[in-house]
């Protein structure tokens, strides 16, 4: 009986495991296919990228996923644009590491050494090698990332700048950055983006380009970006803030939307939203760095959330010319959610060697 007993419930568990194996899914195909501009620049192109980064919200807990990413349309891959795309797929892939991802290439051979360059395709696991020669406008793409104020992880970038700048510009760009990063880890990562934001860390990305005589710095940050950073409250908030900043505001709503007269009210009044002697004064700053390059052409643009914030002195040819204090702004109407920084300015440093060159514009 004891013998008939064990031969049964050797049968039942083996039934029970035949059950339980688990079920392989199949993984769901989802297509986005790109803008043929990668910017932050131009409306249409910039509201394609954006409703593409919004649906990969929609996939940070989905399992057996495939995201097709297709590049055969673009043909200009921007700083600003395509550190924003590799910010937004750096957050999907550490958010859900069961994802997987697939992508078609662009017709432009320079597009896909970007795509290489960048690191995009490192990112994505994708591996591809080119029998080419990097492109000269393709060489000088630098990439970097971290989650911390310090910049040890960009040391082999700042170096590059030493080589290329007076040493007065690469001092004041270097006071620059630091000032972006210092304002991400204090203010863009107080809550939440949106519901189902994973907010794992305070993540910063940099890219660096050099082209035609001139660098170009982009810094990003995925946090609530500066029109809500302004509006939040803290105990060290001053009483009369709101109403300061509400009057500010008002002011400057004929000549600005309200997310781009935000970040002008961030730089201009900025360091009296709180009592910290230490706080509110990075936006400032890093306009004024801009002040350095007096003899030269130089800008920088600020986006946050719909908002932009440009200050012109050349650099942008196909811009209005502005000072310190009057900016232009392009108001958008949709949100990028976070926060990209671009400083463009001039190579001053006398080379020894040809010409250095940089990315596809």
């Amino acid at each position: 009986m004891e013998k008939i007993i064990s031969v049964n419930s050797k049968k039942l568990k083996k039934k029970k495991r035949k059950e339980a194996s688990p079920i392989i899914l199949e993984r769901v195909n989802i297509h986005f296919t790109l803008p043929k501009a990668l910017t932050l620049f131009w409306k249409r192109p910039r509201n394609k990228l954006i409703k593409i980064t919004d649906k990969f919200r929609n996939y940070y807990a989905r399992k057996s996923i495939c995201i097709n990413l297709d590049f055969s349309e673009t043909e200009k891959m921007f700083v600003d644009g395509t550190l924003y795309l590799l910010a937004e797929l750096d957050t999907l892939k550490s958010t859900n590491s069961d994802i997987k991802f697939k992508l078609k290439l662009s017709k432009d051979l320079i597009v896909n050494q970007v795509l290489k360059q960048t690191g995009i395709l490192d990112l994505l696991n994708i591996n591809l090698t080119f029998e080419e020669e990097l492109d000269e406008t393709v060489r000088y793409w630098k990439y970097s990332s971290g989650s911390k104020v310090e910049l040890d992880l960009a040391e082999e970038m700042l170096n590059d700048f030493d080589e290329i700048l007076s040493e007065n510009s690469s001092k004041n760009i270097y006071n620059g950055i630091t000032e972006a990063l210092t304002n991400c880890h204090h203010h863009a990562y107080l809550e939440k983006r949106f519901i189902n934001d994973p907010q794992k860390a305070k993540k910063w990305w940099l890219f660096s380009q050099e082209k035609d005589s001139k660098l170009t710095i982009c810094v990003c940050d995925l946090g609530v970006g500066i029109p809500r950073s302004l509006v939040r409250n803290s105990e060290n908030v001053q009483k009369d803030w709101f109403r300061n900043l509400k009057a500010f505001l008002k002011s400057h709503r004929e000549k600005y939307d309200k997310d781009s007269a935000s970040i002008k009210a961030a730089i201009e009044i900025g360091n009296t939203r709180t009592n910290l002697s230490n706080r509110g004064k990075g936006l400032n700053q890093i306009i004024n760095q801009i002040s350095t390059f007096c003899e030269h052409k130089a800008s920088i643009a600020i986006f946050s959330n719909k908002g932009s914030y440009i200050i012109n002195k050349g650099m942008i040819e196909d811009r209005p010319i502005t000072n310190l204090v009057n900016g232009f702004s392009i108001p958008f109407n949709k949100s990028i959610d976070g926060t990209v920084i671009v400083w463009q300015i001039p190579i001053d440093k006398q080379m020894s060697s040809p010409e250095l060159g940089a990315s596809h514009e």
